[in-house]
Parts: C-alpha cells; sequence; structure tokens
C-alpha cells in the first residue's frame, strides 16, 4: 500500500512538472513513457493536471516560483479529488431515494445516457490525440536518425572526393616517373602501379589481387634507391586484395633515377629494414 501511494505521489509530481513545462529532455522522455503504461485513474490525474496548469499559467497572477506552481497544482487536483468523493458519497441514494429514482427514471434516463456516451467518445478522442502524438514523436525520431546517417554518407562521400583530387594533383607534375611492380614468387598473379612525383616527393600507389594478410602481419611499401631500403608506409587490402593510397613528402633521396619500389610482408611492429617475403617489386628504367 506504501508503495502504491509513493508511486501515486511521483507520478504527480511527475505529470505536474510535464505540464507546467519543468522536465529537461530525459525526464520528458521518461514521463511519456510511464504515460503510456498509465492506468485509467492516472489518465484522468494528467487531465485533470492539465486543465488545472492551464488554468494556472494564464490566470492573472504574481508569479511564483516553478516549486510553488508545482505544489498549487498538485494541492487543487487533490482537493478536487477530495471534493468529488465527497459528492460521490453525498450522491449515494438511501432506499426510498431509490424508490423516487425508479419513478422518474423514465424521464432522466435518455439525458443521462447521452452524457454517458459523450464522455465515453470525448474520453476516446482524446487518447487517441495522445497515442498518435507519441506515434508521431517516434517517427520524427525516425526520421532524424535517417538524415542524420544521411549527413555522414554525404561527409564521406567529400572526403573521398578530396582525396581523389589529391591523387589527380600528382599528375600536374614536370617530374612523374611510372612503376609497374610485378608479382614475386610468394604471389606471381599480383601487381601494382607507383607513380612518383618527384618534384614534389609524393607517390600514388596501387595495388591489387594480393592476398589477404593473416592476423598480426601487415603489407609494407619499400622504396628502393641506391640500394639502400626506404620504409615509405605499411598498408591494408580490401577483400580482394586491392588498395589505392597516396603518401605525401616522400624523404628526398636525392635520385631521380635508378630506383625502385618494392611490397613485403611484415609482421606489425617490424623495423625500418625489410625481413619479411617480398610479394611485389618493380625498378624505373629510362
Amino acid at each position: 500500500m506504501a508503495k502504491q501511494q509513493e508511486n501515486s505521489k511521483t507520478f504527480k509530481r511527475l505529470c505536474a512538472d510535464y505540464v507546467l513545462n519543468m522536465l529537461g529532455q530525459d525526464e520528458r522522455l521518461q514521463f511519456e513513457e510511464m504515460l503510456d503504461e498509465a492506468t485509467d485513474e492516472q489518465r484522468e490525474i494528467y487531465q485533470k493536471m492539465r486543465t488545472k496548469g492551464n488554468e494556472l499559467m494564464f490566470s492573472d497572477r504574481d508569479d511564483p516560483s516553478p516549486e510553488r506552481m508545482r505544489e498549487q497544482l498538485i494541492q487543487e487536483v487533490e482537493e478536487g479529488e477530495v471534493r468529488e468523493s465527497a459528492d460521490q458519497e453525498k450522491d449515494e441514494p438511501n432506499e426510498s431515494a431509490e424508490v423516487q429514482v425508479e419513478e422518474s427514471v423514465g424521464d432522466e434516463s435518455p439525458a443521462v445516457s447521452m452524457g454517458i456516451i459523450v464522455s465515453v467518445v470525448l474520453g476516446f478522442i482524446c487518447l487517441s490525440l495522445i497515442f498518435y502524438s507519441f506515434s508521431l514523436r517516434s517517427e520524427i525520431g525516425s526520421q532524424k536518425e535517417i538524415i542524420a546517417g544521411q549527413e555522414q554518407q554525404i561527409k564521406d562521400l567529400g572526403n573521398e572526393i578530396t582525396q581523389l583530387r589529391e591523387m589527380l594533383g600528382v599528375l600536374d607534375s614536370r617530374q612523374l616517373y611510372v612503376v609497374t611492380m610485378l608479382g614475386m614468387e610468394a604471389s606471381p598473379f599480383s601487381y601494382g602501379n607507383v607513380i612518383w612525383d618527384a618534384q614534389h616527393k609524393n607517390v600514388l600507389v596501387q595495388v591489387a589481387e594480393l592476398p589477404v594478410p593473416a592476423a598480426g602481419e601487415q603489407y609494407q611499401l619499400w622504396g628502393i634507391f641506391d640500394n639502400e631500403a626506404i620504409s615509405i608506409r605499411s598498408f591494408s587490402v580490401d577483400d580482394e586484395g586491392n588498395a589505392l593510397f597516396m603518401v605525401e613528402n616522400l624523404v628526398d633521396t636525392g635520385q631521380d633515377e635508378g630506383f625502385s619500389f618494392a611490397v613485403s610482408l611484415e609482421p606489425e611492429g617490424a623495423g625500418d629494414q625489410p625481413n619479411g617475403e617480398m610479394y611485389l617489386m618493380g625498378s624505373f628504367e629510362e
């Protein structure tokens, strides 16, 4: 019983704050979920709170604190419940009254029945509108998630376009070298191309049909200048063994010819010299 009274008290407090627009976003959602599962008695309290709350907010009064408005709203609703209970007890007919009611029922029953029907219809309409508003709010939330996802896709496409433009910028170089890398014994059908912008020290790399590396392994691109291997960067491939990427500001080796590029498979965190098996290699020859 005590728990039921406490739940009723909590519901009235949240209901009053909801009607007076005093709840934060999370509490509003919490109360609306509570209202979805509310009993008929709680829904009746909600309707009374709305009526009394509108009267309070639009009445001529000195603006009290939000806490005072909440207490006043709850107090008026509870006093109304007490009055209704007292009126019901007062209106309970005794035996003599029952006889009078039975005698007059023929004249009053149509009006009473019509009033009940109108009340039921209005109550059903109010509940339908409440449920419709909840459904609409949920649909709006779903649409917002879809829009957010589409905005992220647009952003990702914009980043890809920017990256492709940067890659195409390599082709504007006055010192452009193309090196074709062929598959080694470890993967003879693999191949790749390296476009080296010697003027700006940028490299555009495309590889294809490399085996997907095992866990803990990664491919490493090397530049071989004057018989010295220089680690350029590690990279991964997609499910078909393909990759396309660009490396900017490649270390200046002072060489414009007689250089090579190679790809090896190395353990993750390997050193600055190739130790794994070579998969691709190609040299520039004038």
